[in-house]
């Protein structure tokens, strides 16, 4: 058994799911701190403050929405406005750049950051990153419904701009308000739909073990970490950073950002769902309009891919955001290393099904080995 393969084991299995900014996730911490120390690495841990879900930033832009429906039709213009508001709002939140969420109560996190310097003078700096904590399950997760989970995504997004246009017809127009209000209600009970889901994932919801999102990502960054102890590179500074609630909002890539502002030119690794099905290069990001990632580290993973004979796919990556969407939408030269299945999608995503016994050990092996090769070739 592989040592990749007994971290997510014990993530997994032995700490178990590990929500964001809970108890657990602060085991999880320790033990990738712990990990770290194991290779003399001397990791620091950051705490920051976080939403404990994603569920009560859109739920909260939902609601406003529903506000917006039962107060148009005796005051138009307000309900226009806070329609309108709450549409930016949903678009700068999805594009993980935080504006509502700084209003929602949080708890303490912690990310785990770990330097491995280059021998010589380095001429170049790589993060390389990985969320540890899980995320808790919800209907549309569910294996029935996962496979709709882009276009149910995409159908509330027509929702709330359809509703924002009808009011905006009816404020800026001769047309009939009322007329344009009954329009507008079907759009408005998709969006009530959509707030009872968020409701029903936080009530009924249940944190998975997370072995493959994202014991799997923290699992092959630490493979990474002891072979480049062991190697180190010769002019590359390489940045380990295990992330804390990612799965509540990308929190943890923001308070990294936030404290230590890489300069631009850092290259950035994101290892996310890597142990089950076809390792991917994801060559764009997004689930509202997509951030294409960096065109040098594509060739590069493609070039080791051929050398090493690995076997690895190019697909674009549009449903929820990754720690790697953070860094692509701040124009950092930017990969994300994940799987999918034959269909495209990430196995067991956000479901009680994902459990260490579904992780594939070669998976891991590939994907340290692709990681690896990708650093030798920038040191070329």
């Amino acid at each position: 058994m592989s040592q990749a393969y007994q971290h997510v084991q014990h993530l997994a299995e032995t700490i178990g799911p590990r929500g964001s900014c809970t108890e657990a996730e602060k085991k999880a911490a320790n033990y990738i701190k712990t990990e770290l120390s194991r290779l003399d690495l001397d990791p620091k841990e950051e705490e920051f403050k976080a939403v404990t879900s994603f569920s009560w930033v859109f739920g909260l832009i939902d609601l406003l929405f529903i506000i917006a429906a039962l107060i148009f039709p005796a005051r138009p213009k307000p309900g226009l406005i806070l329609a309108l508001f709450a549409l930016v709002a949903f678009v700068i939140e999805s594009s993980t750049f935080p504006f509502l969420s700084r209003l929602i109560p949080k708890k303490n996190s912690q990310n785990l950051i770990a330097h491995v310097p280059a021998r010589s003078k380095p001429i170049r700096k790589v993060i390389i990153t990985a969320h540890y904590d899980s995320s808790r399950s919800a209907l549309n997760f569910s294996p029935k419904l996962v496979k709709g989970f882009r276009r149910s995504y995409l159908l509330l997004v027509g929702a709330m701009m359809a509703e924002v246009f009808l009011y905006a017809l009816a404020v800026l127009t001769p047309l009939s308000p009322p007329l344009l209000w009954l329009l507008s209600l079907p759009c408005a009970l998709y969006i009530l739909v959509t707030f009872f889901t968020l409701l029903h994932r936080e009530i009924a919801g249940q944190y998975t073990p997370g072995a493959n999102d994202n014991a799997s990502g923290v699992a092959v960054l630490l493979a990474v970490a002891k072979n480049l102890t062991r190697f180190p590179l010769v002019t590359t500074e390489v940045t380990l950073v295990a992330t804390g609630a990612e799965e509540s909002g990308t929190n943890g890539a923001l308070a990294f950002l936030r404290r230590h502002r890489p300069p631009k030119d850092t290259y950035v690794i994101n290892l996310d769902n890597l142990g089950i099905g076809d390792l991917t290069a994801v060559t764009a990001e997004g689930i509202l309009g997509t951030k294409a990632a960096s065109p040098e580290l594509l060739s590069l993973a493609k070039s080791v891919a051929s050398e090493k004979k690995l076997a690895l796919r190019f697909a674009p990556y549009k449903l929820l955001t990754t720690d790697g969407t953070v860094f692509l939408m701040r124009n950092y030269p930017t990969v994300s290393l994940m799987a999918f299945d034959k269909e495209g999608l990430l196995p067991n995503w956000h479901w009680p099904t994902d459990q260490a016994s579904f992780v594939n050990p070669d998976n891991l092996n590939v994907a340290k080995e692709l990681v690896l090769g990708i650093l030798r070739k920038l040191e070329s």
